[in-house]
């Protein structure tokens, strides 16, 4: 009984900072940054997005696509990258970790996390 107790804790306060509204919560743009790289999305409410990629001040990458929320689950469909770099058609995936008011935090496949800022 404890062991499930324990359990059902850790999984509530695992969910307590994912937005209910999914879609609505992250509907916005959104900036990355480091020494490196940065990265800026903007997610409209219908399930478009548009986005680009700078490779120290560079811009490297510049798409659009369709986007949805899935559980803890940010899912990318990309239509174009006017650079060529990324295909039509390909899918990427994030787990969201928690989603603010101004900010969100992510897990990419490779295991980095980035923490995006509300721009608007």
């Amino acid at each position: 009984m404890k062991i499930a107790l324990v359990l059902i804790s850790c999984l509530l306060a695992s969910c307590a900072s994912l937005p209910s509204g999914g879609r609505d919560s992250l509907a916005g743009e959104w900036r990355y940054a480091d020494n490196v790289q940065s990265c800026r999305y903007h997610f409209r409410k219908d399930g478009r997005f548009t986005g680009e990629v700078k490779l120290r001040a560079k811009l490297v990458s510049k798409f659009t696509g369709t986007w949805a929320v899935e559980g803890d689950r940010l899912l990318y469909t990309y239509l174009g990258d006017e650079l060529g770099r990324i295909p039509a058609g390909a899918t990427d995936r994030d787990r969201l970790l928690s989603v603010e008011k101004d900010s969100f935090l992510i897990e990419a496949a490779d295991g980095s996390r980035r923490r995006y800022l509300r721009i608007r």
